[in-house]
């Protein structure tokens, strides 16, 4: 295994592809799948829905990989082009390299993506870290971006010390830290059991990326001029989402918001809400 590997070992990579692999097999709808080479490395997308239709860019979290889409792109796909874009660096089928987080190294990988789709302008919905892709390049790119939607997104403010105290003693406890985290993590959300066996399968062998996300300023977020959706969980354990919401509220004062009651980090059944958001 390769020094600078995401992954803890070869075995540990292979198993979590092929798990990938087996799941992707399960798409809802129709897909197609292309790789994009950028100059940051290979890109793997899963696209559906017909290539006429105005696109949607899908960026997922951390720690996971576009299947996290599977229970939203059947909607989506009925009235968009949906391409589900594995970030580079992640556990999934784009390359492992990881370009520094600061300066416009994201937004430049994306805006490679992106042209090699042959796409002047794109709907963008992130999650978590994916949200932060979004907005990193919808501030590198305001202008091939017709809407932003940011689902309990990192890059608005800082993430909570509290969460970072609570992780540390459970990583050292195996698969029972495991379950501890992930039930801080999903709130009380009812994930699927499957979702659930693929996260431990990604914890136990990848590398997550370690330290905090840069916060954008408010020059950049002032750029941010397209119809934009924010939504997170009001017992969101990762980050304050009160807090993000007074701040996009002061910045971008046109976009949409809506803090979800009882809900977590993990925000499940809001793709109708996306739907209306986007239009129809």
């Amino acid at each position: 295994m390769k020094t600078n590997s995401i992954y803890k070992s070869d075995e540990g990579k292979a198993l979590i592809i092929n798990h990938y692999d087996n799941l992707i097999k399960k798409w809802p709808v129709d897909k197609e799948i292309i790789n994009v080479n950028t100059s940051f490395g290979n890109t793997f997308i899963i696209a559906s829905g017909d290539i006429a239709n105005k696109p949607i860019i899908l960026l997922h979290g951390s720690s996971t990989n576009s299947v996290m889409w599977m229970g939203d792109v059947e909607k989506l796909s009925e009235t968009y082009r949906v391409y589900a874009i594995d970030i580079i660096g992640e556990p999934g089928k784009s390359d492992e390299n990881r370009p520094d987080m600061n300066g416009d190294h994201y937004g430049k990988w994306l805006d490679e993506v992106i042209d090699a789709l042959s796409i002047e302008k794109a709907i963008i919905i992130g999650n978590s870290l994916g949200g932060w892709m979004a907005l990193k390049y919808a501030t590198y790119k305001p202008e091939k971006v017709e809407k932003l939607v940011l689902l309990a997104t990192s890059g608005i403010t800082n993430g909570k010390m509290s969460f970072m105290f609570r992780v540390m003693p459970l990583m050292l406890l195996g698969e029972k830290g495991i379950d501890r985290l992930n039930r801080i993590v999903y709130g009380k959300e009812k994930i699927p059991e499957e979702a659930i066996e693929f996260g431990k399968l990604i914890m136990k062998y990848y590398r997550p990326r370690m330290g905090s996300l840069s916060v954008l300023t408010d020059q950049e977020l002032s750029k941010l001029t397209m119809p934009t959706l924010y939504m997170g969980g009001e017992n969101d354990a990762l980050l304050p989402t009160k807090k993000i919401a007074d701040r996009i509220s002061r910045i971008i004062p046109k976009a949409k918001i809506k803090v979800l009651k009882n809900t977590g980090h993990v925000l499940i059944d809001v793709v109708d809400d996306v739907v209306i958001f986007l239009g129809g």
